[in-house]
């Protein structure tokens, strides 16, 4: 249509729509998430191309032993993460910022090489089904990987801290070279994958490092202000955290030891197509609690996020849902067979996304006893009922666990909201 044709009134209407775009772009919480989101898109979409290729390229029980080291992997990290990575955004406008990033960065970096040497010790010992990690070279790259990874986890919590997403973004645009890397590797068998990852942490925190730097000076220096200030908020949170990520962390683990590896695989690649799904959500709830911790309105924030978020999924959850099938063929003939485990994973987004609002307002209203209520009845929950239901299910049991409770836990997060007076459900105003 040519412009001579198009009425004044919808030209008027269409600069008014261009004009409140960019006028939302330079909101904090706007600008913010919509850089995490692409952050996160950019990191799950080549997440999702990784395993695609790792699927064809290694038979399906290599596969699973690759998850069950790579969500070790995560794990160690988020143990040695102290509930720095919350503390960060929650007091680096209040304290001086190169003391509370360095402090952060220095302490988790120990913890993350300490972990690793416990956790090395507990494979060589207890953990057979990971038994190439009792292999010294592969027992050092694995160390080392752990190392550069909790400070490229750390860089990333800095980069939001500093509401510098767009660094966030290219952080995670640096991760895509794990992709290509995948070829080299095929010679390393079940180890290949992890190789892969390892050398992709590697290169990318060197450039997230760089990227750091420009920003704020990191020096050899352990804040004890810093640290007496924020103990109670960090290791709530840590504990919370902790209990919060380790299921899903853990759960590969767990059904290569109940199921086998071609189970483990199934569960893994379901868990991470349903990913795709909660990527916004958990790009805006922690654009929220970055806001909230600079002092912006609670409320109306959140009311905000909420729209957007609930525009965004409804239509995701029917994509997932109806597409599911073809989606896990692209991975290969077996990956099907996680389809019904898809389709509840998929189903119960909406609980999923309540929980994650939830905690950010937690953290924002300093309510850390509260978040670790709930994310221990969360862990409690997910891992007792998945030992039960997986045992007599296969891996649709873990599905079956997840739904059951987050619904349990959509409860118990109504109950407190009605309680602190959030809501007013049979209550008089």
């Amino acid at each position: 249509m040519k412009e001579s044709f198009i009425p004044g009134f919808v030209k008027e209407k269409r600069k008014i729509s261009i004009d409140r775009l960019f006028l939302s772009l330079k909101d904090p919480l706007y600008r913010n998430s919509l850089f995490l989101l692409l952050g996160r898109l950019l990191n799950v979409g080549m997440g999702f191309l990784f395993w695609l290729i790792a699927a064809r390229l290694y038979p399906t029980g290599e596969v699973g032993i690759a998850t069950a080291l790579i969500t070790s992997l995560g794990l160690i990290v988020f143990i040695s993460s102290l509930g720095f990575n919350f503390s960060l955004i929650r007091y680096i406008n209040i304290n001086v910022k190169e003391n509370v990033l360095s402090t952060s960065i220095i302490i988790t970096t120990v913890a993350a090489a300490i972990v690793a040497i416990a956790y090395l010790v507990i494979v060589n010992n207890v953990l057979h089904s990971i038994s190439i990690l009792q292999k010294t070279g592969y027992a050092l790259f694995f160390f080392i990987t752990v190392v550069v990874n909790s400070v490229f986890f750390m860089s990333g919590e800095a980069f939001k801290a500093l509401r510098d997403t767009r660094d966030f973004f290219l952080q995670n645009l640096a991760l895509a070279i794990r992709v290509p890397l995948l070829l080299p590797f095929v010679f390393m068998g079940n180890f290949g994958i992890f190789g892969a990852i390892g050398v992709t942490y590697m290169i990318s925190t060197v450039f997230s490092l760089h990227l750091l730097l420009k920003r704020a000076n990191i020096i050899p220096k352990i804040d004890k202000e810093y640290l007496k200030e924020s103990f109670t908020f960090s290791s709530g949170n840590y504990v919370s955290n902790l209990l919060y990520e380790s299921p899903a962390l853990m759960m590969p683990t767990i059904i290569l030891s109940l199921l086998g590896e071609e189970e483990a695989a199934l569960y893994y690649i379901a868990y991470s197509v349903s990913n795709l799904i909660w990527i916004a959500p958990m790009a805006i709830s922690t654009s929220l609690f970055v806001e909230g911790s600079y002092g912006e309105g609670i409320k109306r924030n959140l009311i905000r996020s909420g729209v957007v978020v609930f525009i965004l999924l409804i239509p995701s959850i029917l994509i997932v849902y109806i597409f599911g099938s073809t989606i896990l063929q692209i991975f290969g003939e077996d990956y099907v067979e996680a389809l019904s485990l898809l389709h509840i994973l998929v189903l119960s987004s909406f609980f999923v996304v309540l929980h994650n609002f939830f905690v950010p307002v937690l953290n924002i209203q300093m309510k850390v006893k509260e978040l670790m209520k709930v994310n221990f009845i969360r862990f409690s929950l997910l891992l007792g009922l998945s030992y039960v239901l997986l045992g007599e299910y296969g891996v649709v049991g873990f599905g079956y666990a997840w739904m059951l409770s987050y619904m349990v836990l959509t409860l118990v997060m109504l109950r407190i909201s009605w309680r602190e007076g959030w809501i007013c459900i049979g209550k008089n105003k």
